[in-house]
């Protein structure tokens, strides 16, 4: 079983089911509710417990009420958790999601200033034992840490870049041994408006393999400086939020268990497609056996 180390944010997430994603100012009503964790890498983190691998979260939480809940959903689901720093008298990050009938989300994000201001606490011994890092934009510091811990031990590490960064973040870039972006985090990093530019201009800045997922047109990658593309899978898409947090987690699982980079996005390619077709981040994660059955109907 392969073991990957997340390292990021965690999130209570309250999310309501609207017909509509509201526009301008009123009261508007939800279809449903639910409450459950979110976060970049803790969401990355629980999908590699589903997927089968040996997933550790590391992060920092307020010592709220909110943190105490995050904390045993993720060891419900099989996470390791012994890398999570309680901050004294901070409050723990939440979410408003608001998702509409076709999937789509709106997300408003509280995480207090001071969270991630009180040292990496990453240390080295927290990644023992481990094949690969991935590390989200959320914690420079944090990321900064084991980004190098992860290159002084010789394993893989995913950058999951899902939101454009100042010069802190964009110095992690020659840290990773893979980077993969969102779009907009790539033309805003690379000032190019196509993906492929986008890509062809960031491999002048680091060796990293480089990747960026673009939603429903699927996933783009760049390889012995060719630009490749990989389609999405057809789903019927129910709810997206999340699915970014799977497609890196999968990844990174892929990675850690020597997969080649192009049937690693393959494999995370289609666990994120299984994801966008359940309501729910976390929830909405499929585990390893889902995902090899709906590869062999679809591969």
């Amino acid at each position: 079983m392969a073991a990957v180390a997340c390292v990021g944010i965690a999130v209570m997430d309250f999310v309501f089911e609207v017909e509509s994603l509201p526009v301008g100012e009123g009261k508007f009503y939800a279809e449903g509710f639910r409450e459950i964790g979110g976060g970049v890498a803790a969401n990355a983190a629980c999908a590699i417990a589903r997927l089968g691998g040996d997933a550790r979260y590391i992060g920092r939480l307020g010592d709220d009420r909110i943190g105490a809940v995050i904390l045993e959903e993720l060891s419900a689901e099989g996470v390791d958790t012994s890398g999570v720093h309680r901050a004294a008298g901070i409050r723990s990050p939440v979410s408003a999601v608001l998702v509409d009938g076709d999937g789509e989300r709106l997300i408003v994000n509280h995480t207090p200033s001071d969270l991630f201001s009180g040292g990496d606490e990453t240390p080295a011994r927290q990644l023992d034992g481990v094949d690969a890092v991935l590390v989200d934009v959320r914690w420079p510091s944090g990321a900064a840490a084991a980004l190098q811990a992860a290159n002084q031990r010789g394993i893989p590490s995913v950058f999951d870049f899902d939101r454009p960064m100042d010069d802190e973040g964009k110095q992690l870039l020659g840290s990773s041994t893979h980077v993969a972006f969102s779009a907009a985090a790539l033309e805003a990093t690379s000032g190019k408006a196509t993906p492929e530019a986008g890509l062809t201009a960031i491999a002048q800045r680091t060796d990293a393999w480089l990747a960026v997922t673009l939603g429903g047109e699927g996933v783009m990658w760049l390889g012995d400086g060719v630009v490749h593309h990989v389609p999405a899978f057809a789903v019927e898409v129910v709810d997206t939020v999340g699915a970014g947090d799977v497609f890196h987690g999968a990844l990174a699982l892929a990675v850690a268990e020597g997969n080649d980079e192009a049937a690693a996005v393959r494999f995370a390619s289609a666990a994120a497609a299984i994801k966008c077709s359940r309501r729910g981040a976390r929830a909405g994660a499929p585990t390893r056996r889902e995902v090899d059955e709906f590869l062999k109907e679809f591969g």
